[in-house]
Formats: structure tokens, sequence, C-alpha cells
């Protein structure tokens, strides 16, 4: 690969800024909402990262979602949390060990 190619298409991995956050929020056709949020932090080979999800009913009912997700070398944990329209409450943990 020449060098010329090889810095158009590098370039714009260089120039790109980290996506620190993004959110998107959804109305459905009878008022309801569902809104995602999503973070990422990646440092010194660790990654903590955070997707948070909320709905309402057209009734005003609320439910929530969190997932954390922390991955380094080697191992990944994930923990989901639940709440329900109804206020019920689910929590649990999930961690892989990657040996070779």
């Amino acid at each position: 690969m020449t060098m010329l190619k090889y810095i158009a298409l590098t370039l714009p991995l260089a120039l790109a800024q980290p996506v620190m956050a993004q959110s998107v929020t959804i109305t459905n056709g009878n008022g309801g909402t569902v809104q995602k949020d999503r973070s990422c932090d990646r440092s010194s080979g660790v990654a903590n990262c955070s997707t948070t999800t909320t709905g309402t009913s057209a009734s005003g009912q609320t439910y929530s979602k969190e997932r954390l997700r922390t991955t380094q070398a080697g191992s990944s944990t994930t923990t989901v949390n639940r709440t329900g329209a109804g206020g019920q409450t689910n929590s649990r943990t999930r961690s892989v060990l990657i040996s070779r």
C-alpha cells in the first residue's frame, strides 16, 4: 500500500472524536415514549459502558432498564437492573473470563 493510500484511509480515524454519550427518544402513535441513553468511558485498557432505557406508556406508567458492562483484557462483567411498570425490580450479573 502506498503512503498516500495509507494516509487517506487512516486520517479520518485520527481526526474522529470519541463518542462519549448518545441519546435517542422515540414517541409512538398513542403517546408513549422510550428514551435510550448510552455512554462509554475507555481508559487504561478498561471499557466501562452503560445503557439506560426508560419507557413511559400513554397512561403514564414507567419502566426502566440499566445495563452496566466492564470489559478488560481477559474478562467482561455485565450487570442488568430492571424496574417494571408496577415497581417490581430484577437484577442479574454475568461474568465471562477468557483464558488461553
